[in-house]
């Protein structure tokens, strides 16, 4: 798809991959941006950089874990071109198994039931105005035996399934719906892993890994709406190896 004037909404946009993602959507000719966030701050200042690209921007502060305002607000705002559902959360402290049901139900929403909601509502509006693309983060997590915190990669896992499993909406509906799966990346989430910065379980994983900077995934997104040969739930892995960006491209009938 060319992304010169098209509409495009971004969610965890205040920061990280989701900044990164929409300035870049921004720079390729998107006409209009809606910044989905908690942070208002955050969401401003994407805001304000992406406009110097010469691109309209909203900001709108919503908490996808209430599941009846995710609705609200996406049948309101969702007659896009573009989606990107970006915005993603971990643990934090305490994790499974001794976190509340509250705390699990809180990142299942956030993670997963919200952008399975968002993605129904803009399909079925994209349908209507003749196709679109839906991009899933997802994360390469899902591609691995496991990690640590055990509900960030079930929600994840269960994105790439979601994902793949949408690959017949290209043929019934002209809406593409593929994934990007960032390996470790420099964002503000790295350090939400405890309860107060990097859980110690993140550190090693920090100091023994390269990390893929938000620009890196935001251009594997670019690559996924543009390029036309990319069917509905492939998917692209991209991580940082000797200090080149590596990219495993898969398909929806393939692990």
């Amino acid at each position: 798809m060319e992304i010169s004037g098209k509409t495009v909404i971004v969610t965890g946009a205040a920061s990280g991959i989701g900044r990164a993602t929409a300035l870049r959507l921004a720079e390729h000719g998107a006409a209009e941006i809606a910044l989905v966030d908690l942070d208002g701050l955050g969401l401003e200042e994407t805001s304000r950089q992406a406009v110097a690209h010469g691109c309209r921007a909203t900001v709108h502060m919503l908490d996808l874990a209430d599941l009846e305002a995710t609705e609200r607000w996406f049948t309101a705002h969702g007659s896009v071109d573009i989606l990107h559902n970006n915005a993603g959360v971990v643990s934090g402290s305490p994790q499974f198994p001794e976190a509340d049901i509250a705390r699990l139900r809180w990142i299942i929403d956030v993670n997963l039931t919200s952008l399975v909601t968002a993605t129904q509502i803009v399909a079925q509006q994209m349908r209507e105005r003749g196709g679109g693309v839906i991009i899933n983060t997802v994360s390469t997590v899902a591609l691995g035996t496991g990690f640590y915190d055990a509900m960030y990669a079930t929600t994840k896992a269960g994105v790439m399934m979601f994902t793949r499993c949408c690959a017949g909406l290209q043929a019934q509906w002209n809406v593409r719906v593929v994934g990007v799966l960032p390996g470790l990346t420099d964002t503000p989430i790295l350090f939400k892993t405890g309860a107060d910065g990097a859980a110690d379980w993140m550190i090693p994983v920090l100091e023994n890994n390269e990390r893929c900077t938000p620009e890196d995934i935001a251009d594997g997104v670019i690559n996924l709406i543009e390029d036309e040969n990319r069917k509905g739930g492939d998917w692209v892995a991209i991580r940082r190896q000797s200090g080149k960006v590596e990219r495993q491209w898969g398909h929806a009938d393939t692990l």
